[in-house]
């Protein structure tokens, strides 16, 4: 069993003592009560993980392009239920194994209970006071030893985000940001950072609301070797081809249609520093004009202290 309790603030920078009132600030608390356990069917690998969640994201004269609430409160308690198989023979550098996941994130069906002309004539702050949905992740890993220490690691990630009512609409939290490294773009209200090498998130999703995306998928392969692997320090390249996109519905969904990349990387990982990294990617499916240099593709990420999703 786990408990968590947070509170986090993004700001425009301006003090909480500006007269003009030009500080724009989102504030966001929340508690995770967690309990896991580890399942002996199918085999010993499986473990069911269940949590409650609970966030208040509270906005005051907030500002971001397309963002559906300016000020107000928006509530998010969720059910999450998580069965997960992991059977990699190590963390730091598996040679073999798997980890796969698959999660259901569920709010309570508040429309179900107002009546049906609630949402007729209601502010935005007033529809999203209480969010409501229900979230899908899928995600795997597979690695495969080729020769000696040299590893193919493939990888897939899919997420969707629904609702229950048409008249409410998607939620604004919650959704999926696709592109850049996992850093640059991290918002600290609720989204999903899929980092996808080679891209920024513009070049991605140009079309999305700020508030991201209800469905994306992702593809990886990578090819591992490693150059130091010892108790106290693992070091390794890589080479990879990537490729991921986003859709604002599921009827414009289609799995195959990426955004493409290729490049190469290198991974540090010591005790006292934990995990650096940096990557170069290609993005094949840039719409950059013609007479580019070909550098104007390719994209440095910079990983720092955890493998970006």
């Amino acid at each position: 069993m786990s408990t968590s309790i947070f509170r986090s603030v993004q700001s425009n920078g301006i003090s909480k003592n500006d007269e003009e009132g030009t500080r724009r600030t989102l504030t966001t608390i929340g508690a995770v009560l967690g309990i896991g356990q580890r399942l002996k069917f199918p085999d010993d690998f499986f473990t069911l993980q269940s949590s409650l969640n609970y966030q208040n994201f509270t906005l005051d004269n907030w500002f971001n392009t397309n963002f559906l609430i300016d000020s107000g409160v928006a509530n998010n308690f969720s059910l999450r239920e998580t069965i997960s198989r992991n059977s990699l023979d190590q963390p730091l550098y598996p040679r073999t194994g798997s980890n796969i996941s698959l999660s259901v994130q569920v709010t309570p069906p508040y429309s179900l209970f107002r009546p049906d002309d609630y949402y007729d004539n209601i502010s935005a702050q007033q529809r999203y006071k209480w969010l409501e949905y229900h979230k899908w992740r899928f995600n795997a890993e597979w690695y495969t030893r080729l020769v000696g220490d040299l590893v193919l690691k493939t990888a897939a990630k899919f997420g969707f985000l629904g609702y229950y009512n048409k008249k409410t609409g998607l939620s604004p939290f919650e959704r999926f940001e696709v592109g850049g490294d996992g850093l640059s773009n991290i918002a600290l209200y609720g989204k999903d950072i899929i980092a996808l090498r080679g891209y920024e998130v513009f070049e991605v999703m140009p079309s999305a609301t700020n508030e991201g995306a209800p469905i994306f998928d992702k593809f990886t392969m990578e090819l591992r070797y490693p150059f130091v692997l010892k108790p106290m320090s693992t070091i390794y390249g890589l080479a990879f081809v990537e490729g991921g996109n986003a859709w604002s519905k599921f009827s414009d969904f289609n799995p195959f249609d990426v955004k493409r990349s290729a490049g190469v990387g290198i991974r540090i990982f010591l005790p006292m520093f934990g995990l650096l990294g940096f990557d170069y990617g290609i993005g094949f499916d840039k719409s950059i004009p013609k007479g580019s240099k070909f550098g104007e593709y390719g994209k440095i990420s910079v990983i720092l202290g955890f493998e970006p999703e």
